[in-house]
């Protein structure tokens, strides 16, 4: 079971707590009493730098300090977040269509030539009928063909 790394804050209140400590050998009980967390919750931290902290009481804290400074000391990685794919339309995909009607036709009617009403089109297909109808809206303004 890999051990789930602990964030930055919650390192930084244990060697805040170690710092203001005078004492030289800190268990874990008495850290959590000066961080004010259970035991078994900052064991699980603190396992991270030392996976045996849990197991044996007698393992003094304050020889985690470099490993604890040397963990805040490194940079935090940028959350890179998943854009969603770009879905264009090519010219190839375009000149399938003569018009709205035309894609209609093709894609949401049934053998008969009756209109599917359970058709559900996909993104890439709205997107195309998208582009149809700004190029049918284009082609009105610019005084073409007028129904």
């Amino acid at each position: 079971m890999p051990m789930a790394k602990p964030t930055k804050a919650e390192v930084k209140r244990v060697l805040g707590a170690l710092k203001r400590s005078k004492k030289k050998f800190v268990s874990l009980e008495a850290l959590s009493r000066l961080v004010g967390l259970y035991p078994d919750v900052l064991g699980d931290t603190l396992a991270y730098f030392e996976p045996m902290i849990r197991m044996d009481p007698s393992i003094n804290t304050r020889d985690l300090v470099p490993a604890m400074q040397e963990y805040l000391a490194e940079p935090l990685k940028p959350v890179v977040a998943n854009k969603p794919k770009r879905v264009t339309v090519s010219k190839k995909e375009l000149s399938q269509y003569s018009s709205i009607a035309d894609f209609v036709f093709k894609k949401m009617t049934n053998v008969g030539g009756l209109v599917d009403t359970s058709a559900v089109l996909s993104d890439e297909d709205l997107h195309l009928l998208e582009r149809l109808v700004q190029l049918e809206v284009a082609r009105r303004k610019k005084g073409g063909k007028r129904k």
